[in-house]
């Protein structure tokens, strides 16, 4: 028996259906603090705020935007963060197509 064949395709305008957002966003938030630290990012204020809300998802804390709002909230300023990342382009790249 084939399940695939039952299963349908991903798709995004039909409630997100068979795309796992959170889990694609949650996998993208170590490779964006992995490209702020191998650059002086940080000394913007901007990508230190952004730094710390991820670092504070990653750790679970309460009270904090989940990581599909965080990186839909920065999808622009991420695609470019991460252009000469190709897993992290790709990641982001995907997610602003299946999920934001």
């Amino acid at each position: 028996m084939n399940d695939t064949a039952d299963t349908p395709a991903p798709d995004r305008y039909v409630s997100f259906c068979n795309i796992d957002c959170d889990g694609m966003a949650a996998r993208l938030l170590p490779v964006a603090r992995r490209c702020l630290a191998a650059g002086d990012y940080l000394e913007n204020p901007f990508w230190q705020r952004f730094d710390d809300r991820a670092a504070a998802l990653m750790r679970g804390e309460a009270g904090v935007p989940d990581a599909l709002y965080l990186v839909c909230s920065h999808v622009m300023y991420l695609a470019e963060l991460l252009e000469d990342d190709a897993e992290g382009h790709a990641m982001i790249e995907a997610i602003e197509l299946q999920c934001c």
